[in-house]
C-alpha cells in the first residue's frame, strides 16, 4: 500500500522537529477544520489528510517505520481493513495553544473549566525597588461572554457532528475489525450543540483593562508577583486566571545587588589606608560616614549594617559592604618621592616575605 507525502502535506522538510510539525499542524488543521468550513467538502478532505499526516509524523515509531520502509506499519505490515490507530491531536489541541486563550474554536471538555494565567514583565530602576511604587497596567485579557454565559454554546438544542458526520469516530472502515479514534469534538456523541454566533463559540470575549499593582519595596530581580483573577475568563462557569508579573530589574550605577545586600567600591587613598580614617560611603539614602581601620588593604570589606534592600513585606534590611579599593598615588614632586623612599626603608623590607612569598 502507497502512502502519500507525509512532510508535503504538512510542509515541512523531512528534518523537520517535533515541536516544527506540531505547530505546522495546528496552523493548518486551524484552517481547514470543518467547524470553520461548513459544507465545504474540499477543506474536510484536507482536514483529514491533515490528520492523518500528523498521526504518522507526531509518532515516533511510525515516523521512523514511514522514513525507513514507506509505511507507519513496517516492513511487510498487514493493517486490516478499516483499522486505524488512535492518537493525533483533538480540536482543543489546535486551537488551545493561541494567543488570547483561542478565541474562535469551543474547547473540548464540558465541565468548568479554569481562565489560563498571563504573564507580563515589568522593569523596573533601582529607587522603585528599594521604595516600592504602583503601577497601572494596560492588560489584554478577556471576560464571559454574557449570550452564552461562557459556554461557547446558542442553545441546548443539539445537532449532527460535522466532524464526524454524527458517527462520534473519525477513521474505521466497515469490516470485521473496524477501530477509529473517538471524535474530539463531540467525544463520541455524534452530536454537539450550535456554537454561540456572538462569540464563535469561545465563550468570551477579548477586552482591555487598566490594572493597578502595588510592587513591595525590596522586590528582586526575577520575582513573580501574582494578580489574583486578573488572567483570561473562564469557561462554563470556572473561576478567572490569573496575572502574573516578572520582575526585571535595571542595573545601578552605584550598587551591586545580592540579594538583600548591597555592594559599593570604596575607593580610599594610600594615607587613609595605612593610617586610618573617616570615609563617607553611598547608601540608598544619602551618604553615611565608615571608619576605615589603619593598615587597610584592598579587597577589604566594611559593613553597614541595615543599610542594604528592605526585605520585602517585613521590617527589616539587608547591610551595605563596601569593598575597598586602595588607589596609589602618581607621584611627581621630589618632596614626596624623598618621602616615601623613607617610608620604604621604614616599612616596605619584608612585604612579601610577610605574605609568604619566597625566593
Amino acid at each position: 500500500m502507497s502512502h502519500p507525502d507525509y512532510y508535503q502535506i504538512l510542509g515541512v522538510p523531512r528534518t523537520a522537529s517535533d515541536e516544527e510539525i506540531k505547530k505546522a499542524y495546528r496552523k493548518l488543521a486551524r484552517k481547514h477544520h470543518p467547524d470553520l468550513n461548513p459544507g465545504d467538502a474540499k477543506a474536510e478532505a484536507e482536514f483529514k489528510k491533515l490528520s492523518e499526516a500528523n498521526e504518522v509524523l507526531s509518532d515516533p515509531e511510525k515516523r521512523k517505520n514511514y522514513d525507513t520502509y514507506g509505511d507507519p506499519a513496517g516492513p511487510g505490515a498487514q493493517v486490516p481493513p478499516g483499522f486505524e490507530q488512535g492518537g493525533g491531536f483533538s480540536f482543543e489541541d489546535i486551537f488551545g495553544g493561541f494567543a488570547g486563550g483561542g478565541f474562535g474554536g469551543r474547547p473540548m471538555r464540558h465541565g468548568p473549566e479554569r481562565g489560563e494565567d498571563l504573564i507580563h514583565t515589568v522593569r523596573l530602576g533601582f529607587r522603585e525597588a528599594f521604595e516600592g511604587t504602583r503601577l497601572s497596567l494596560r492588560v489584554n485579557r478577556s471576560e464571559p461572554c454574557l449570550a452564552c454565559r461562557g459556554t461557547g454554546e446558542a442553545s441546548k438544542k443539539q445537532e449532527v457532528c460535522r466532524t464526524c458526520n454524527g458517527k462520534g469516530k473519525l477513521g474505521g472502515g466497515g469490516g470485521f475489525l473496524s477501530f477509529g479514534r473517538t471524535c474530539p469534538d463531540c467525544q463520541g456523541r455524534g452530536t454537539r450543540a450550535p456554537a454561540c454566533p456572538e462569540c464563535g463559540g469561545a465563550g468570551r470575549h477579548p477586552r482591555q483593562e487598566t490594572v493597578t499593582i502595588a510592587i513591595p519595596p525590596g522586590v528582586e530581580d526575577g520575582a513573580k508577583l501574582r494578580v489574583a483573577g486578573k488572567g483570561e475568563a473562564g469557561r462554563r462557569g470556572g473561576g478567572p486566571g490569573d496575572l502574573y508579573l516578572q520582575i526585571s530589574m535595571e542595573p545601578d550605577a552605584r550598587f551591586e545587588r545580592k540579594g538583600p545586600n548591597l555592594y559599593v567600591k570604596l575607593p580610599v587613598s594610600f594615607s587613609e589606608a595605612a593610617l586610618g580614617a573617616k570615609v563617607e560611603v553611598p547608601t540608598p539614602e544619602g551618604h553615611q560616614t565608615i571608619k576605615v581601620p589603619p593598615g587597610t588593604q584592598t579587597g577589604a570589606r566594611l559593613r553597614l549594617k541595615g543599610q542594604g534592600m528592605p526585605i520585602p513585606r517585613g521590617s527589616q534590611r539587608g547591610d551595605l559592604i563596601a569593598e575597598v579599593a586602595v588607589v596609589t598615588p602618581q607621584i611627581q614632586d621630589e618632596r614626596s618621592k624623598e618621602l616615601l623612599r623613607e617610608l620604604a626603608e621604614l616599612n616596605d623590607a619584608d612585604v612579601r616575605k610577610q605574605r609568604g612569598h619566597h625566593g
